[in-house]
């Protein structure tokens, strides 16, 4: 008990011992965020990022929606999120993962408010992820 008091009142004695207290509060409040940052939601449809080659995939197959999209006649630039179904995407024996399957698409455009530009953009999507034109939806940018 002699030794937690002695070290209290040294404590005590240091300057800015709220600063640090703070710090180390603010370190362990940061370290638990980080690491539970992508444990919001387990539905069906979203999954945890762990599999680095199937986050890869999305990733890579959002920018090339993205570019395709934004060189359509009309369209302008355009933002797109991908709906994936990641139930598929489970290891096998061999550490070998299957990429994951687009299950719905939103695509916000300058050219979203022009009907032909819409459903350009509508097939050309259906097209590369393979989906149904009811599971696509293009909107237009907010000026």
């Amino acid at each position: 008990m002699g030794k937690i008091s002695g070290w209290l009142e040294k404590l005590k004695n240091f300057k800015h011992v709220q600063i640090i207290a703070c710090v180390v509060v603010l370190i362990t409040v940061l370290s638990v965020y980080l690491s539970c940052a992508s444990c919001s939601d387990k539905s069906a449809t979203t999954f945890v990022e762990t599999d680095t080659a199937s986050t890869d995939y999305c990733t890579s197959m959002r920018i090339q929606v993205e570019k395709i999209v934004s060189q359509i006649s009309g369209v302008g630039s355009a933002s797109v999120v991908i709906n994936w179904d990641r139930s598929g995407a489970q290891s096998t024996f061999g550490g070998v993962t299957e990429n994951p399957k687009a299950i719905g698409a939103l695509i916000v455009c300058d050219g979203g408010n022009n009907t032909k530009v819409k459903l350009d953009v509508i097939y050309a999507v259906s097209t590369l992820l393979d989906l149904s034109i009811d599971r696509i939806m293009v909107y237009p940018k907010s000026k």
